[in-house]
């Protein structure tokens, strides 16, 4: 072999051990990159991939911080969330506490600016306004039909569903199942989510206890009967005492509201809705229920106030009963305070003939309007946290509305110790033996009801005959039939 040739040979040599001493202590990664060049490195590719396995972990973590409409959480840095809302006075201040507090805290940069709209009819109607405009909010605030007429006009309030059971953003099963499911379920029409509860309210008859044994009755009423028996006792009782002034009162103060005079129906065991959501009005238990409403008023045992509220009726034994919702229970104890009474009273659900009484819930909840995927997820965050049950608690607290989750009430044990009235009102709806009912959902609802309280109000009349009851549910049914019409 020539010189020449050896040292090639030898060249070769040192390169082959050259890199085996590379691999054996680690090679540069641009250097392991020549590996497809010989057979033998070739199959050791696989094996360099396997090692490199744990960082395509990362990549599912990634993609799990993408929420709805493929918005990462750096993607909500400055978003801005425009919140319309109908509450004033204290209950307004907490909600604004409550957003500064979520502006402050929350990881994402999202900033909520709450504007108060005025009341519900307000709200409505300038929501209907925006929707012509495109001058919309992120959030508003609204019962269900409601949001069903603002979505039909446009399409326009978001699908919650897809925010609830986000992996990433969503509520997991047990903080869905912490809902109560009457309040849970409400805000799901045909499948779509158009809101989340925030708070519930309930319809229930404000009782005064103290005036109640004096007449000899030491358990509220659970039938209409038991319920007419002590309203009459009242009526009597004011009727043959020393002052003529308050003749005529003492039953109960009449509310032919829709949200009183469905809690009768539903009392009489009736519906105002059939399986298919088409409304029924004209029906055996409405008229029953009618008619028995018609006979408290005849024999003197229900009486009209000229006071919208007859807070001071009530704390002046003016009347046994009213009818209100838990809301009303701060303005109620402000008219014993001012009346020098110290009744004991409470809340109590409608009697009712079919063995369990009755309350009807109802209540705003917070509604998404279709913006931006950034807005949407933004709008989300700030309801969702909304909900936590120690943000719940603080606004429950202000505003005097039932906790819509089960792990908010033990946070309100000093609320409810304070007030036994609210705490009575929550006891009654926890209770096995209520029947928790809630109005229409349809688009329509909210010029029915007013059809429901104008029909409801002629029977209240001295001239209005109990005959007349069936010719009235018929005109109602019509009236209600047509409204429907004319939403769908």
């Amino acid at each position: 072999m020539s010189k020449g040739s050896w040292r090639w040979m030898l060249a070769l040599l040192v390169l082959a051990a050259l890199a085996l001493s590379l691999a054996a202590c680690g090679g540069k990664a641009e250097e392991a990159t020549e590996a497809p060049a010989t057979e033998a490195e070739t199959t050791e590719a696989p094996q360099e991939e396997a090692t490199e396995a744990p960082e395509p972990t990362e990549a599912p973590t990634e993609e799990a911080l993408v929420g709805p409409g493929g918005v990462a959480a750096e993607d909500l840095q400055g978003v801005k969330v425009e919140f319309w809302h109908v509450w004033s006075r204290g209950v307004g201040e907490e909600l604004q506490r409550l957003v500064d507090e979520f502006n402050a805290t929350n990881e994402w940069g999202i900033t909520v600016e709450a504007i108060n709209q005025g009341g519900y009819g307000e709200m409505f109607d300038k929501m209907n306004a925006a929707i012509n405009s495109g001058e919309l909010p992120d959030i508003v605030v609204g019962y269900q039909n409601q949001m069903m007429a603002w979505d039909m006009a446009g399409d326009i309030i978001a699908d919650m569903n897809e925010y609830v059971n986000d992996p990433t953003f969503g509520l997991s099963e047990d903080e869905q199942a912490d809902f109560y499911p009457v309040f849970w379920e409400q805000d799901v029409v045909d499948g779509k989510r158009l809101g989340m509860p925030v708070q519930r309210s309930g319809q229930y008859m404000f009782y005064n206890v103290t005036w109640a044994k004096e007449l000899g009755f030491d358990n509220p009423p659970t039938t209409p009967e038991e319920f007419y028996e002590q309203a009459c006792a009242a009526y009597q009782a004011n009727l043959n005492d020393d002052d003529p002034d308050n003749d005529g009162t003492g039953g109960w103060v009449v509310n032919s509201g829709a949200s009183a005079i469905l809690g009768w129906i539903w009392a009489f065991g009736g519906d105002v809705v059939d399986e298919n959501g088409m409304y029924k009005f004209n029906t055996p238990e409405a008229e029953e229920a009618l008619r028995y409403l018609r006979k408290l008023y005849e024999d003197g045992c229900a009486w009209i106030s000229e006071s919208r509220y007859p807070n001071p009726e009530f704390a002046t034994r003016q009347a046994l009963f009213t009818t209100s919702s838990q809301a009303g229970i701060p303005y109620q104890l402000k008219a014993f305070e001012d009346s020098g009474l110290d009744d004991e009273w409470t809340l109590i659900p409608f009697p009712s003939t079919t063995g369990k009484p009755v309350i009807n819930v109802y209540g705003p909840s917070f509604a998404m309007v279709r913006s931006t995927p950034e807005e949407q997820l933004a709008a989300w965050l700030f309801i969702k946290w909304f909900v936590e049950p120690e943000n719940q608690a603080k606004w429950i607290e202000a505003s005097g509305y039932f906790p819509t989750r089960k792990s908010t009430e033990p946070l309100l044990e000093d609320y409810k110790a304070n007030n036994p009235q609210w705490a009575a009102a929550v006891e009654w709806f926890q209770s096995d033996q209520t029947m928790k009912k809630f109005e229409p959902r349809d688009a329509s609802w909210s010029a029915v009801r007013s059809a429901v309280g104008e029909y409801a109000s002629r029977i209240f009349q001295p001239d209005f005959n109990a005959e007349d009851i069936p010719a009235l549910l018929e005109e109602l049914q019509a009236v209600a039939e047509e409204l429907y019409a004319e939403y769908h």
